[in-house]
């Protein structure tokens, strides 16, 4: 490329050595530094028309890139908030009649049914009473087969057999009712668990509201995870809304739905309930951290990128397009929400666009490029 900047320091400097005569005046020089100055201006015209007319050189560099064609798929953003497993199903197996432990039949972490005996009360004086009612059913039977016998022998009255068969009888169903009364000084488990706490001692009283005996059982075939959703997400997470559970500590993750969602704003915490039902996994313990994942925007047609791709400058986004000449094209973008480092894309792109990938950020518009696989 010519350059014609020097030749016009010259030549200016020229005509002002030989203008600078002792006996000019001032007119005669401010007349000549207008004059030069017009010459100047002319020169550097040309200068500027000669430069862009000549031809720009090709450096021959050819950038090396990926490209991810541009299809549908699925954009979800979520809310992370954390979770613990709970239990679905606790209870305190209590008597039905208050009384102080005899015996306790279970430990923690023993497996029960439902209906099994998990202590017993004290119950001498129904115990009692049940071994004289059997000494009397003992004689009211010996009795009745007496006097059946001498009926068969057609000794004796009617009234005498009905009498012996209604006293027995009436022994039986009253040894009937003190062993259903002896069965309440039982203490049942009310549902099949696990004995999660036996906070209990033999001779402590039920009678005693305060510090009363404890026989804690849990159902951890029912468990659910319980997460506190600050009040600002109400309005967009609702029962039914997709979750994803993440266990950290087990490097394991479960999709699944809001069971249930409260509707009613903690004053204190400013927060709402959300409850989630676990399948059943000896893997899953009460009180275990989880962390929730809740969707509350979901496009299942979305052009998505990773946010590194996007450009930003004072005019907008933009990416790099693969050109069908085999350049790279700068294309404008608008851009929706984002999520764990990915950002759906609103408008500017088309199915099937080879958006750049790899290799963007040495790019320039125009560039030659080239696709690896």
């Amino acid at each position: 490329m010519l350059n014609f900047k020097p030749l016009l320091i010259i030549a200016v400097s020229a005509s002002l050595l030989a203008s600078c005569g002792g006996g000019e005046n001032k007119k005669d020089k401010s007349a000549q530094i207008k004059e030069l100055k017009q010459q100047q201006k002319e020169l550097q015209t040309k200068i500027d028309a000669l430069e862009a007319a000549m031809p720009k050189k090709d450096s021959g560099r050819v950038i090396p890139v990926t490209v991810t064609s541009m299809s549908p798929s699925v954009f979800s953003n979520y809310i992370d908030v954390q979770g613990k497993v709970d239990v679905d199903e606790v209870v305190n197996a209590i008597p039905e009649m208050p009384g102080i432990i005899e015996s306790i039949l279970v430990k923690p972490g023993q497996y029960v049914r439902k209906g099994q005996v998990v202590a017993r009360l004290r119950s001498e004086s129904i115990t009692k009473g049940i071994d004289q009612i059997d000494q009397q059913i003992a004689f009211a039977k010996t009795m009745y087969d007496k006097q059946k016998r001498l009926w068969d022998q057609e000794i004796g009255t009617e009234v005498q057999l009905l009498s012996a068969k209604h006293q027995y009888e009436a022994l039986l169903k009253q040894k009937q009712t003190n062993l259903t009364q002896k069965n309440s000084f039982n203490v049942y488990s009310p549902i099949n668990g696990v004995v999660d706490a036996v906070d209990a001692t033999v001779g402590q009283s039920y009678s005693n509201p305060m510090g009363a005996p404890v026989i804690r059982i849990i159902n951890t075939g029912k468990l659910k995870i319980q997460a506190r959703i600050a009040e600002n997400y109400a309005g967009i997470v609702r029962t039914g809304s997709p979750v994803m559970i993440i266990f950290p500590d087990m490097h394991d993750s479960l999709p699944t739905k809001i069971a249930y969602a409260e509707r009613l704003i903690d004053n204190a915490t400013k927060t709402f309930a959300a409850y989630i039902p676990l399948p059943a996994n000896a893997s899953y313990q009460p009180n275990m951290t989880a962390q929730v994942r809740i969707a509350t925007y979901t496009n299942n047609k979305a052009f998505v990128l990773p946010i590194g791709v996007i450009q930003k400058t004072d005019k907008g986004d933009f990416v790099f397009i693969a050109g069908a000449d085999g350049k790279a094209q700068m294309r404008q973008i608008s851009t929706g929400r984002t999520y764990m480092g990915r950002a759906e894309v609103l408008d500017g792109l088309t199915l099937g666009d080879q958006v750049i990938t790899v290799g963007y950020d040495e790019l320039n518009d125009g560039d030659r490029i080239e696709i690896q696989p």
